[in-house]
């Protein structure tokens, strides 16, 4: 079996919009062609077992919005009932607060993918510690509900990390094993690569009974604003500035990856910029710069400038 002409199926598969999940059939040949023990076991890991009980790579940890809950308090002979109140796990402290307000996700990307789709955030119930430590804020409060606040964009975190890993390999052996045959300088190749990179791979949040997994894996629904701030916007629209200084300084061939940086700037302009469309453009302009001298430097901005895209 051809583990070239895969290759470039699971580029044109991407690029007509199909998900991870579609070509990961396909992705299994190419890793079990390649023969490497440590890519099957990473393979297996995101695409049919999971993390759990293993070691979870970085993107896979990530920290909590919020812990918000419901709660009575005892007043005179009565009580009140709060609802949906953010509860200050800071007053416990640095290393308290960060061991309660990490959550790791060990989850199969199929399954990430149905849930990163969903408009809403979404909320991890507390493990039996973290409920304690949560007691322990409150004081004498009844707690009813308790649970940690999370994005829907920590889910497309985690994809789009696995989908550039995967980019990533498909680049090293062009160069390691296909001494350059796979054509990554040709425009329709680009065009293939642009889509796969931009494509935005989701599907529908499954929910099921009451919308509460346990621990790690509870999905139920919450509101909160995702828009960036005017601040994260300026800081962004520095970063953009600093990349196409870079480029320039560097004879990179600016022409064709312009428009790049035109399009994030027009994002940043509008009322409220898309986090997706400006994920997906810094990406395309990370894998658009070619030189060695250049590349370092835009990728270290760009990683800078998707962290801001996180809070």
């Amino acid at each position: 079996m051809n583990a070239k002409k895969l290759i470039e199926e699971v580029l044109l598969d991407l690029g007509n919009n199909k998900s991870l999940k579609d070509v990961s059939t396909k992705i299994q040949i190419i890793v079990r062609l390649l023969g490497d023990d440590k890519l099957k076991e990473w393979y297996n890991n995101e695409f049919i077992s999971g993390y759990k009980g293993k070691e979870y790579p970085d993107y896979r940890i990530t920290q909590a919005a919020d812990i918000k809950a419901d709660y009575l308090i005892p007043q005179g002979l009565g009580v009140w009932q709060i609802k949906g109140q953010s509860v200050p796990v800071s007053n416990l402290g640095a290393e308290k607060y960060k061991k309660i307000m990490t959550i790791t996700f060990d989850d199969t990307i199929p399954a990430i993918i149905n849930y990163s789709k969903h408009p809403k955030d979404v909320v991890v119930a507390l493990s039996p510690y973290e409920r304690l430590q949560v007691q322990e804020v409150l004081g004498e409060a009844q707690i009813q509900n308790a649970h940690k606040v999370i994005s829907p964009s920590t889910f497309q975190n985690i994809i789009d990390n696995v989908q550039g890993k995967i980019i990533d390999l498909f680049m090293d052996l062009n160069d390691t094993v296909f001494n350059g045959e796979i054509d990554m300088k040709s425009p329709s190749t680009k065009e293939e690569i642009h889509q796969v990179i931009t494509n935005n791979f989701t599907a529908g949040i499954i929910q099921t009974g009451t919308g509460v997994i346990d621990a790690r894996h509870s999905s139920i629904v919450a509101n909160m604003d995702n828009s960036l701030s005017k601040e994260v916007i300026s800081k962004l629209l520095s970063l953009t500035n600093e990349i196409d200084k870079i480029i320039r300084e560097n004879d990179e061939e600016h022409d064709e990856i312009a428009q790049e940086i035109i399009d994030i700037r027009t994002e940043l302009s509008e009322v409220k910029p898309k986090r997706n469309l400006l994920k997906k453009s810094f990406k395309a302009l990370a894998y658009s710069v070619a030189s060695i001298s250049c590349k370092a430097a835009v990728e270290t901005t760009i990683s800078e400038m998707m962290s801001l895209l996180l809070y």
